[in-house]
C-alpha cells in the first residue's frame, strides 16, 4: 500500500543469509577500514572480517595537535591488528602504513612475531620516526612464505645476523636509517632468491661502502634524494650481480658506482644530479666514467642531459668511455628543462655505439654542425652501419634545426624513420611543415619516412604559442623520472 512504513523486523536480512563465501567475496572489495566496520552489523558478524586473507591498514596523517592523541590512535590500530593476527590463521597480504607519527618499538616487535606465524606472502610496514632505534626482531626468519617485503621502517635500523627470507623475491627498502654497513649486508644476504631490490631515499650517513652482491638478483633500483647523502659523505656502491637484468638509478653524480661483470644486462636508466659544490667536478666525471664502464654490455640506455654534462670537467678524457658493444637504443632526456640544448658530449657517445639503431634526443645542439666537436669530424659508425630510427623530442623547426636533421640524412645511409615532436602552433603551420619536409626529403627522396607528431603533453585543442607550450612541457610528467617503463614514443 503506498505510503505504508515497513518495520526493519519485518524485512529479512537477506545480505546475512548469502553463502559465507559470497560474504568474505564482497567483503575483500571494500577497504579495510570499511570492513572492519562491518563488525557491529549483528552478532555474526562480529568476526567475519578476520576471515579475509587481505588488510591494509592506514593512518595518512596525524589527525589531532596533541601528540598523546595521536599516539594512542597509532597504539589503538596496532592492538586491533595484534588481534586479527591473534585471531585468524588466513592472512596472506599484510600492509600497516603510519605517516610521521611515533610508534612504540616493542608494540612493532610484537606485532611481527604474530604476523610470523601466519603463510604471509605480501607484508608492507611504513612506519616509525627518525632518530628512534629499532633491531629487526629474530622471528622476522619465520616468514618462510614470503615472496614480497616492503620495508619502510623510518628507524635507525639494526639488522640481526641470523635473518633470512628463503623465498624472498622482491625487497623494497625506503626511508630506512641503517646503523652500520654490517646491518645492510645482513638483510641482503639473508635473501639468497631476491630477484629485484629497491634501495629508495635511505640515509645513508652511517655507511661508507654498498655491496649488492645477489647472484639471483634482476632488477635493481636505486633512488636517493639529495638529503640521504651528502656531497662531502664519500660512498661506493659496489653492484656484484652477474645475472642483473635491469638497473635504475637516480641520485647525486659523487656516488661511486662499481659493477662488476654486469654481462647480462639489458636495460638501464642513469639520471645524476650535475649541482655540485664547487671542487667536486673532477671526482664526479670519475664516478659516471665508473658507471658507465659498468654498463658497457647493456642493450638500451636511458640518460638525462644533465648526467652527460657533468662530463665537463674530463672533455680531454672522453676516450676512456667505454665501447657499448651491444646498445641498440640510446634515449636521452632532460628532467629539469624539456627544452634544454641536448649535451655537446653526446657525439662522444655515439662514437662508441657501433650498433645503435635508435636514438632519442630532446633538442638539437649546435656542436653538431660546425667546430672540433662536429659529427662530420670523426663520422660515429653507428651512422654508416646501423642507426635507423631518429626522433627529436622538441622540434620548433627553426633553421639549423633543420639542418641538423638533413646532416643525418646525408650521413645515416639507414637511416629509414625520422619522428619530430613539435608544438601545436608549428602543426597549425600547414605550410611552414611542408616546406620543411621538401627540404628534407630533397636529401635523400622517398628513402626515409619523415614525420610530425605533436608533443605528448599537449592538448588537441591548445593553440597557445611555442613560449607556452614550453612552459607547458616543462611542467608536465612526459619523460620519465625514474626510466621503467618511460619510451612511450619508441614505437
Amino acid at each position: 500500500m503506498a505510503g505504508e512504513i515497513i518495520s526493519s523486523a519485518d524485512v529479512d536480512d537477506m545480505i546475512s543469509d548469502l553463502p559465507e563465501g559470497v560474504l568474505l567475496h564482497i567483503l575483500s572489495l571494500l577497504p579495510t577500514k570499511d570492513v572492519v566496520t562491518t563488525s557491529v552489523l549483528a552478532t555474526n558478524w562480529r568476526h567475519l572480517w578476520t576471515y579475509l586473507s587481505v588488510f591494509d591498514f592506514k593512518i595518512p596523517n596525524a589527525r589531532y595537535e596533541s601528540n598523546d592523541q595521536n599516539q594512542n590512535s597509532v597504539n589503538c590500530l596496532l592492538d586491533l591488528v595484534g588481534r586479527l593476527l591473534r585471531k585468524s590463521n588466513c592472512v596472506e597480504r599484510l600492509c600497516i602504513d603510519i605517516f610521521e607519527i611515533a610508534v612504540d618499538a616493542d608494540k612493532v616487535s610484537s606485532l611481527i612475531s604474530s604476523a610470523s606465524k601466519h603463510k604471509l606472502q605480501y607484508l608492507k610496514l611504513s612506519l616509525g620516526v627518525q632518530n628512534d632505534k629499532f633491531v629487526l626482531p629474530h622471528c622476522f626468519s619465520a616468514f618462510e612464505s614470503l615472496n614480497e617485503l616492503c620495508l619502510g621502517l623510518k628507524f635507525t635500523l639494526s639488522i640481526p645476523s641470523d635473518i633470512c627470507f628463503p623465498s624472498l623475491k622482491k625487497l623494497v627498502v625506503s626511508d630506512v636509517t641503517f646503523a652500520n654497513e654490517e646491518s645492510v649486508q645482513q638483510l641482503f644476504s639473508g635473501c639468497p632468491v631476491l630477484q629485484e631490490l629497491t634501495l629508495y631515499n635511505c640515509c645513508w650517513e652511517n655507511i661508507e661502502q654498498i655491496n649488492v652482491a645477489i647472484s639471483t638478483l634482476r632488477t635493481l633500483i636505486i633512488y636517493f634524494d639529495v638529503l640521504c647523502v651528502d656531497y662531502d659523505h664519500y660512498m661506493t656502491v659496489m653492484i656484484d650481480a652477474a645475472n642483473l637484468l635491469s638497473l635504475s638509478c637516480t641520485c647525486h653524480a659523487a656516488i661511486e658506482f662499481n659493477a662488476v661483470d654486469l654481462t647480462s644486462i639489458v636495460d638501464a636508466y642513469v639520471d645524476l644530479e650535475n649541482q655540485y659544490p664547487p671542487g667536486h667536478g673532477l671526482y664526479v666525471a670519475y664516478c659516471i666514467f665508473e658507471l658507465l664502464s659498468g654498463l658497457s654490455s647493456v642493450k638500451s640506455l636511458d640518460i638525462t642531459n644533465e648526467t652527460l654534462e657533468c662530463l665537463f670537467f674530463h672533455k680531454e678524457d672522453l676516450d676512456l668511455l667505454p665501447t657499448f658493444h651491444n646498445l641498440t637504443h640510446l634515449y636521452v632526456y632532460n628532467v629539469t628543462d624539456e627544452f634544454t640544448t641536448t649535451s655537446g658530449f653526446l657525439p662522444d657517445i655515439l662514437r662508441t655505439t657501433p650498433k645503435l639503431e635508435v636514438l632519442h634526443i630532446p633538442t638539437v645542439a649546435l656542436e653538431y654542425l660546425d667546430g672540433e666537436d662536429s659529427l662530420l669530424n670523426s663520422l660515429p659508425c653507428c651512422l654508416k652501419s646501423s642507426l635507423n630510427r631518429l626522433c627529436i623530442l622538441n622540434y620548433l623547426g627553426e633553421d639549423v634545426e633543420i639542418e641538423f636533421v638533413r646532416l643525418f640524412l646525408k650521413n645515416a645511409a639507414f637511416l629509414r624513420e625520422i619522428r619530430l615532436f613539435c608544438g601545436r602552433s608549428l602543426l597549425a603551420n600547414v605550410e611552414k611543415v611542408a616546406n620543411i619536409q621538401d627540404q628534407l626529403q630533397s636529401v635523400r627522396p622517398g628513402a626515409c619516412v619523415i614525420e610530425f607528431f605533436p608533443r605528448d603533453n599537449e592538448s588537441p585543442d591548445d593553440e597557445s604559442d611555442d613560449e607556452s607550450d614550453a612552459d607547458e612541457a616543462a611542467n608536465s610528467g612526459v619523460f620519465p623520472a625514474a626510466g621503467k617503463n618511460g619510451h612511450a614514443l619508441t614505437d
